[in-house]
């Protein structure tokens, strides 16, 4: 009899055990949430900008670092599209020597200082190359939307101010880096080109100019 229930025991309890044994590798097979569901992103940037163009032709050759952006992405399960949108302040300055500046009406000798400040306010799509929950995550960027344009040239203490809303545009690439797998806090790399559509003073086809980032983010779903 004690065999007997020694063998009915083990019948019992040897599938129980091949099933947990089985089922248990399952749980590390599980997708992450990250990849379940629709969640967000928020990336804090860092810019360096180089004038391009007839920004750097004609106006100011000089490159900027003083430059940010915000951004705020929504990316979607088991699809290779995340959209988002995006605020940043991109900001270039140039003095020249004092020299001697006339029209019809006067003559003036002072320093001439160039300043342009762009303020981007643009919707962007990304491509992503890679899983949203991969280590490394290279994507493709293509952004559209307008730009608070604020051109002063001074003269000395005189400035002449241009300050309008126009139609603003970017296409660049980067990558995500996760600091860990299934975390929630990575960095991002990212060079994109840029160009505020304007004519005025000494720009006549906007303000073409390039971006390289580096920027940090956190996501949550």
């Amino acid at each position: 009899m004690k065999r007997l229930l020694s063998l009915i025991l083990i019948c019992t309890i040897a599938p129980l055990i091949y099933s947990f044994g089985q089922d248990n590798p399952q749980l590390y097979k599980l997708q992450s949430p990250f990849e379940r569901y629709r969640h967000n992103s928020i990336t804090v940037r860092g810019l360096a900008a180089l004038p391009l163009g007839g920004l750097s032709d004609g106006y100011i050759d000089k490159s900027s670092v003083k430059n940010y952006s915000v951004a705020l992405e929504w990316l979607f399960p088991n699809a290779p599209v995340s959209a988002g949108f995006e605020i940043g302040k991109t900001y270039f300055e140039k003095r020249l020597p004092r020299g001697m500046y006339s029209s019809s009406d006067w003559d003036i000798s002072a320093v001439q200082t160039r300043t342009l400040s762009l303020t981007p306010i643009q919707g962007f799509v990304n491509y992503n190359i890679n899983g949203v929950n991969s280590i490394v995550q290279p994507y493709v960027q293509a952004s559209v939307g307008v730009n608070v344009v604020n051109y002063i040239l001074y003269l000395g203490s005189l400035g002449d101010q241009y300050q309008k809303l126009r139609f603003g545009y970017g296409i660049g690439a980067g990558s995500k880096f996760l600091f860990k797998r299934d975390g929630k806090f990575g960095a991002d790399i990212r060079v994109r080109y840029n160009n505020a559509t304007f004519d005025y003073g000494y720009l006549e086809k906007g303000a073409p100019h390039v971006t390289a980032s580096f920027g940090l983010f956190y996501r949550w779903w």
